[in-house]
């Protein structure tokens, strides 16, 4: 009977099995290395492109920040602007308020039977001092005063009677009334 050594054949395949082993490993370590730095390159990429996000906007919150800070400026030079255009209309107003009440004032006076001698505000209110040569003129003066537009409650606080000059029996009189300037009526709601 003749017999076969078999044992070298199988020496040889196992020490195939184990260079393919080997191989396949080294080429799965390679894989995997190639892999990992594939992945490494993309995130350094991703990483990179948010930078440079970041860096923009960076810059950009730079530049709305002066923009932000230019349009506050203007809003603080816009309302002193308003403030004061707001301050030259109310002394506009005011200082056509006493021309106006001394113009309807002139026309209420009864001529060469009244004369006044003192006019003072207080409180919104306007006394009025005088000397009339009768209580008839004082009330035709109280009755204009009241016709007149420019002029409310009016009421005569006092009259009592005088001499002047030892001769002349004359009226002294105050009368109190409230001043209404028609500009301030009809002026619009931002004006004061």
């Amino acid at each position: 009977m003749i017999k076969i050594n078999l044992l070298p054949f199988r020496t040889a395949r196992k020490k195939e099995n184990i260079r393919q082993q080997v191989m396949i490993f080294l080429l799965s370590v390679v894989l995997v290395l190639t892999l990992m730095c594939g992945y490494g390159t993309m995130l350094s990429g991703d990483i990179a492109a948010l930078e440079s996000n970041i860096e923009m906007a960076s810059s950009e919150l730079v530049t709305y920040q002066q923009v932000i800070r230019l349009v506050k400026e203007y809003e603080n030079t816009l309302r002193q602007l308003m403030q004061k255009n707001s301050a030259i209309k109310e002394l506009e107003l005011g200082r056509a308020g006493p021309v106006t009440t001394m113009n309807a004032m002139t026309q209420c006076i009864v001529p060469q039977m009244m004369w006044l001698t003192s006019m003072s505000e207080k409180d919104g209110f306007l006394n009025i001092n005088g000397i009339a040569v009768d209580n008839a003129t004082i009330a035709h003066f109280m009755e204009r005063l009241e016709e007149s537009p420019c002029f409310i409650d009016v009421d005569l606080q006092s009259s009592q009677q005088t001499e002047f000059a030892d001769t002349l029996k004359v009226k002294v009189f105050r009368i109190k009334c409230k001043p209404v300037n028609p500009w301030m009526q009809a002026s619009p709601q931002g004006a004061t």
